[in-house]
């Protein structure tokens, strides 16, 4: 069994690859990954809860939106690593370093 690096670390490696990419496709990608390598699917919520945290913790930031051909459909978001965070400790364990704000 080949061991899938934890979820932070292996949109960090992405990004770094591709430069920008949208939840959705990553999502779809990282799912593929884990299967094949028979490591537990997180589901795409929790997917999305972790771009949330990251760009929270501003390691993630919006490059640019993409209109849809479909008017009910949202705009696509993409994604990328902000300049300078690449190697940052909080890749390893996003959650750890995010504190949400009292409301």
């Amino acid at each position: 069994m080949v061991k899938t690096p934890y979820t932070g670390l292996w949109i960090r490696n992405h990004l770094s690859k591709v430069g920008e990419d949208y939840i959705q496709h990553m999502s779809t990608l990282y799912r593929k990954e884990m299967r094949k390598n028979k490591n537990c699917v997180s589901s795409y919520h929790a997917f999305c809860k972790l771009f949330f945290i990251l760009e929270h913790i501003n390691l993630i930031e919006p490059a640019h939106r993409e209109e849809s051909s479909k008017s009910w459909l949202k705009p696509r978001k993409y994604y990328h690593i902000v300049k300078g965070k690449e190697n940052n400790i909080e890749w390893n364990n996003p959650q750890k370093y995010y504190e949400p704000k009292a409301t």
